[in-house]
């Protein structure tokens, strides 16, 4: 397996891990992470977590 796969798959799994169990770095720990709150909703937020998760499994995929 290729590196470059390898660490998209390990991204994807953090962001799903974000997604499922709201870490605070994701959510409370960093200011960006506020602003994208204050403007998508926590419902947006986390689809757009979720969304960050499937490209990354798909780029893993493709680099596979």
């Amino acid at each position: 397996m290729n590196w470059l796969a390898i660490f998209f798959f390990v991204v994807a799994v953090v962001y799903l891990v974000a997604y499922f169990v709201e870490m605070p770095i994701f959510y409370e720990g960093n200011q960006k992470t506020r602003f994208f709150i204050d403007k998508l909703g926590k419902k947006g937020y986390k689809l757009l977590l979720l969304a960050f998760a499937g490209i990354f499994l798909v780029l893993a995929f493709i680099f596979k």
